[in-house]
């Protein structure tokens, strides 16, 4: 290597990089484009409502009784069947956004492989494992 030429960055770091960086970027767009529409047209949460009982640090039962009319808080990916609301729309691009980290880090293993490391692959399937399970909501840190 020349002395002026950068270290070439590992495979596994760059397709995790790209994965992650094109995701979230992906995420982005698709949550801001749902909020600005959200901030115009509304959505299934009234905004004012939301932004006033945030301020006050309402819980989430209230929030979703008096700004939704929704006796029961929806969980898991209650917006899926509400894309035509703009709020939807936003909530699923964080949804794309927060996947850039597990599906990089598979990406990641498969340049781990090709690369034939070994040590780290240990590693990084651990940590693949571990996000995915996140991910689908098998493992929380909530009590």
């Amino acid at each position: 290597m020349k002395k002026d030429e950068a270290p070439k960055p590992p495979l596994a770091g760059v397709i995790y990089g790209e994965i992650a960086y094109w995701l979230l970027l992906a995420g982005m767009l698709v949550a801001v484009c749902g909020s600005a529409i959200y901030i115009h047209s509304g959505g299934i949460i009234n905004a004012t409502c939301l932004l006033d009982h945030l301020w006050q640090g309402a819980d989430i039962n209230t929030i979703w009784a008096e700004c939704a009319g929704v006796t029961e808080v929806p969980h898991g990916h209650w917006y899926f069947g509400a894309l035509h609301q703009a709020d939807a729309v936003a909530m699923l691009g964080i949804a794309i956004g927060s996947t850039a980290a597990v599906v990089g880090m598979w990406g990641a293993l498969i340049g781990l492989i090709r690369s034939r490391e070994k040590f780290y692959f240990v590693f990084a399937i651990i940590i693949a494992i571990i996000l995915t399970l996140s991910a689908l909501g098998i493992i929380t840190i909530a009590h």
